[in-house]
């Protein structure tokens, strides 16, 4: 067993902020099993916790963590623009992180990253960055992250003593960023297997959401534009009139575009928007499901893809990045083009015509999972890292 390190975690979004989609959630199931193995681990993350209200408790300790939340200038910006203000962040991070003998930051482009980041820098504490898909300028508020990066906030990506990718896929956007490649080092994201070890009672979903047994689709997951929502619905034309679609997720980019297509192809009585599903409730969606589809683009992980095949759903995603590679490694599903509504409507229509397909591609999906998912695992991988970083004060291989 590696030696018990002191080790900052720094986050934007942290339990129980999950309307902010897998950061907080990984980052969360991570700091669990760290200190199940040992080590001492403080969050430090900011308050938000959904698009109106705010988590009131500066600091408190769950499950053995230390969590330190810091108060952002503006939540609403926090939650429409990802712009966390923690502006308290600067003077903790320069009297407190030499304390630490590492830091993990999750998630690219934060000023609390910053805060720490350079703190570290100056004290001569080494420091890991996890991306999950954050570091390439995309999808939203462009302008704005090439603003941060022309201010220096580019330079944390490359002077990190090691950068976790947590599919083969994130490796060159590291790359790109100016990493060296001895630098990166893949670990997926994983699930709490105990979490599918007793499921939702089968049918509980579709009767408390008026659904019958017609064929279902779910969707899950944060609504912003490449997540491919819109190319769903569109598949939605080319598929039987009999089979539904439940799209559920917190908002994060203009509600009525999204509604108005709805209407304009006539789907409004087999399309729902039952908002942020959670817990029990969202392995409830899944339980219920056909076919879990996640037609994204630029998805690092395949976090939902995961979740799904354990609640017995098989997936169809896009294969431009991790979400396919997980799916295609796993055997859980399909893997189609991107922003094609015909291939990803015949590829949902032949897993709906095809039972002993789905409870196949269910089988080899969870095998595929259990064997290589688990949280424990992950963190004694991510633990093995940290001893690494350490011991060559910085430099990782």
């Amino acid at each position: 067993m590696n030696r018990s390190l002191r080790v900052l975690h720094v986050s934007p979004s942290f339990y129980p902020a999950w309307a902010y989609g897998g950061v907080p959630r990984c980052a969360y199931e991570l700091c669990r099993e760290l200190v199940r193995v040992g080590h001492d681990v403080t969050v430090w993350t900011t308050d938000v916790f959904d698009r109106d209200s705010r988590l009131g408790t500066p600091e408190s300790v769950v499950d053995g963590i230390r969590v330190r939340r810091f108060r952002n200038l503006s939540n609403r910006l926090a939650h429409d623009f990802q712009l966390y203000l923690p502006l308290a962040s600067f003077a903790a991070a320069a009297e407190q992180v030499a304390g630490f003998d590492l830091v993990h930051i999750h998630s690219h482009r934060h000023l609390l990253q910053v805060a720490v980041a350079r703190a570290a820098r100056r004290a001569g504490v080494p420091y890991v960055l996890t991306g999950n898909g954050t570091v390439p300028a995309i999808e939203r508020y462009v302008g704005i992250k090439q603003i941060l990066d022309s201010i220096g906030v580019e330079g944390i990506v490359r002077d990190t003593a090691a950068c976790i990718a947590v599919s083969n896929a994130e490796i060159p956007h590291y790359l790109e960023a100016g990493v060296r490649a001895d630098r990166i080092r893949v670990i997926p994201n994983g699930v709490r297997l105990s979490e599918f070890e007793r499921l939702p009672e089968a049918g509980s979903f579709r009767s408390s959401h008026g659904l019958g047994d017609a064929p279902l689709i779910v969707f899950v997951g944060k609504i912003t534009p490449r997540k491919g929502v819109d190319v769903l619905i569109r598949a939605m034309r080319h598929l039987p009139e009999s089979v539904q679609l439940v799209v559920a997720g917190n908002f994060m980019m203009p509600e009525a575009p999204l509604h108005a297509l709805v209407e304009e192809l006539g789907l409004a009585s087999r399309v729902r928007f039952p908002g942020l599903l959670l817990g029990e409730e969202r392995n409830a969606a899944y339980v219920d499901a056909d076919v879990v589809a996640y037609p994204s683009i630029d998805e690092i992980f395949g976090l939902v893809a995961a979740e799904s095949i354990m609640c017995g759903a098989p997936v169809v995603v896009c294969g431009d990045s991790g979400c396919g590679e997980l799916v295609t490694a796993s055997g859980g599903g399909s893997v189609v083009p991107y922003g094609d509504p015909e291939s990803l409507a015949r590829a949902i229509g032949q897993l709906l015509d095809d039972p002993q397909a789905r409870e196949r591609h269910v089988r080899e999906g969870r095998e595929y999972v259990r064997a290589n998912l688990g949280w424990g695992s992950i963190a004694e991988r991510t633990s093995d890292l940290y001893e690494e970083v350490v011991r060559r004060g910085g430099e990782p291989g």
